[in-house]
C-alpha cells in the first residue's frame, strides 16, 4: 500500500488527506498546530505535530519511507520552500507542492519539485471555462498539454459520421467516447431516455441529436472545436 505524507492541515490539506484515505492509501498528516492534528488524527493512518522545516523532526518520523509527499502549506512561503528542500534531501520519490504565487512556483520548480499546483487559480480557471462555454459540459486537464472535454454536438454535426467530422486531422482532437440518449419505454408505459456510453467509437458511428462527444486534445484544440460547434460548422 502506498504511503503519503501531507504537510499543512488547512482546508486544502485536510481535503487531500481525507480523500487519499478514501482511496485506500496510508496517510501521515503533519502540522505544527496541535489543534489541526486533533481534528484529523482519527481519520488518517498517522498524525504528527512537528515543524517540517527542521531536519531532525523529519528524520524522527522517517519521512524517507513515504512514496509521495504533498506540501499543502499555503500562506507561509518560507516554510513551504524549506519543507520541499528537506524532502528533496531525504530523497522522497515524489513531491507535490502548493504554490500561491508565480514567485513561489518558480522557486519550487528550481528545487526540483515534481508537481506544483495552485488550487485557487485552477478552480477559477475551471469556473471561467464552465461559465463561458455553452457547448462544453465538463472540462478536465489530464496533463499540462492535454484536456478531456464533453462537448454537446451542433446541428451541423448531426447525421455525420466521425470520419466525416475529421476532427483529428482538422484540429488534432481525438473522440474517445460518445454519450447517447437511448429512448426506452418503462413497465408503466412511460417514454424515457437512458444514457449509454460508447467507448472508442468507430469512424463510421453516426452522430445523432443530443449526443455528447468525449474528446481528448490540447486546450487550444478543444477550444477551436468548441468555436466550430458554436458556428455550426
Amino acid at each position: 500500500m502506498r504511503q503519503f505524507a501531507v504537510f499543512g492541515l488547512g482546508v486544502f490539506g485536510v481535503s487531500v488527506a481525507r480523500n487519499l484515505m478514501k482511496e485506500g492509501m496510508e496517510v501521515i498528516a503533519i502540522d505544527d498546530s496541535e489543534k489541526n492534528i486533533e481534528l484529523i488524527k482519527n481519520v488518517v493512518t498517522e498524525a504528527a505535530i512537528l515543524d517540517s522545516t527542521k531536519e531532525e523532526a523529519l528524520r524522527a518520523i522517517d519521512i524517507g519511507r513515504v512514496d509521495c509527499a504533498i506540501v499543502c502549506i499555503g500562506e507561509n512561503m518560507e516554510s513551504s520552500i524549506l519543507t520541499a528542500l528537506l524532502l528533496k534531501k531525504f530523497e522522497v520519490p515524489k513531491i507535490v507542492a502548493r504554490a500561491n504565487s508565480t514567485h513561489h512556483r518558480q522557486i519550487l520548480s528550481l528545487l526540483g519539485v515534481d508537481e506544483i499546483i495552485s488550487p485557487e487559480e485552477e478552480m477559477g480557471l475551471r469556473l471561467a471555462r464552465r461559465l463561458s462555454s455553452t457547448h462544453i459540459l465538463h472540462h478536465l486537464d489530464i496533463s499540462e498539454d492535454h484536456t478531456i472535454a464533453e462537448v454537446i454536438v451542433s446541428e451541423a454535426f448531426i447525421g455525420k459520421t466521425i470520419r466525416d467530422l475529421n476532427l483529428r486531422s482538422r484540429y488534432g482532437v481525438n473522440i474517445v467516447g460518445i454519450k447517447k440518449k437511448i429512448p426506452q419505454v418503462t413497465e408503466q408505459g412511460e417514454n424515457v431516455f437512458v444514457e449509454k456510453y460508447i467507448d472508442f467509437p468507430s469512424p463510421d458511428d453516426v452522430i445523432k441529436e443530443e449526443d455528447v462527444l468525449v474528446m481528448v486534445g490540447s486546450e487550444r484544440a478543444i477550444s477551436e472545436v468548441e468555436r466550430s460547434v458554436e458556428r455550426g460548422v
